[in-house]
C-alpha cells in the first residue's frame, strides 16, 4: 500500500491516536496508525502504569502492619520483598495492555505501521 491508500494516518498509537483511528475507522475511513514502540503511548508503558504499580507496592508493607488491627495475624519474619518479581509482572501487565490496543486497531481494521 501506498499512502495515498489512507484517508487518515495517524501518528502515534497513544490513548488518543487509537481512538482516533477507531473512530474515523468506524465512520469508513480507511486508517493507518504509525508507531515507532510501543501501543498505548506514554503512560502505559512508562508513564502513569508503571508509576502506579510501584507506588502501589510501595505502600503494600505499611498495610500488612496494619492488618493486625482489622484481625489478619501475618508473622513479621514470613513478609518479604522480590524487586524482580515487581518488575517482572509490571512488564507483563504492560505487555498485557499493549496486547489490548493491537487487538482494537486490529478489530477496527486499522493499518498499523511500525516505524
Amino acid at each position: 500500500m501506498t499512502q495515498k491508500d489512507f484517508d487518515l494516518v495517524v501518528i502515534g498509537a497513544g490513548s488518543g491516536g487509537v481512538r482516533l483511528a477507531r473512530t474515523a475507522s468506524a465512520q469508513g475511513a480507511h486508517v493507518a496508525v504509525v508507531e515507532a514502540k510501543y501501543l498505548g503511548g506514554t503512560c502505559v508503558n512508562v508513564g502513569c502504569v508503571p508509576k502506579k504499580l510501584f507506588v502501589f507496592a510501595s505502600h503494600v508493607r505499611e498495610e500488612i502492619e496494619d492488618a493486625a488491627g482489622y484481625g489478619f495475624q501475618v508473622p513479621e519474619d514470613s513478609v518479604k520483598f522480590d524487586w524482580p518479581t515487581l518488575v517482572n509482572n509490571k512488564n507483563a501487565e504492560i505487555e498485557r495492555l499493549n496486547g489490548i490496543y493491537g487487538r482494537l486497531l486490529d478489530n477496527a481494521e486499522v493499518t498499523l505501521f511500525r516505524g
